[in-house]
Formats: structure tokens, sequence, C-alpha cells
């Protein structure tokens, strides 16, 4: 597929995105074409995030997990 294709394809499909998503779209492709480096607050969001993923994985390996059918016939 060319870019402009690509490009069509795209536009097309924003055009297609429903209102309430299009502030979502449009913060992703800005975020795309900025190059920006993440800030310290997101830095430390996503230590905190990786650090809070790592206990739980812990926490499933010695069994202390929930069972996914319990918490189907909960939800």
């Amino acid at each position: 597929m060319s870019t402009a294709q690509l490009r069509q394809k795209i536009k097309k499909q924003v055009d297609g995105l429903p209102s309430e998503r299009l502030r979502s779209a449009a913060e992703y492709i800005a975020f795309l074409h900025s190059e920006a480096k993440p800030s310290a607050s997101d830095l430390r969001k996503i230590v905190r995030m990786r650090i809070a993923i790592d206990k739980a994985e812990r926490e499933f390996a010695a069994g202390k997990g929930i069972p996914w059918e319990s918490l189907k016939r909960k939800y």
C-alpha cells in the first residue's frame, strides 16, 4: 500500500469515528507527531505500574490469584 493510499485510508477511518472518540484519536496523532519524550511524571507512573504488575505476578505464582471462573460468575 502506498503512502497516499494509507493516508486516504486513515482519513476515511477518522471521518467514520463517533464524535466521542475523536479527542482520543487527535491526542494519539499528536503524540505520534510530536516525538516527545515522556515527562518525569509519566516515567514515575510507568515505574509504579511495573512494580504493581511484578507484585501481582509474584502473588499469582504463589497461588494467591482468583480463578477467572469465580470472577466470571460474580460479574
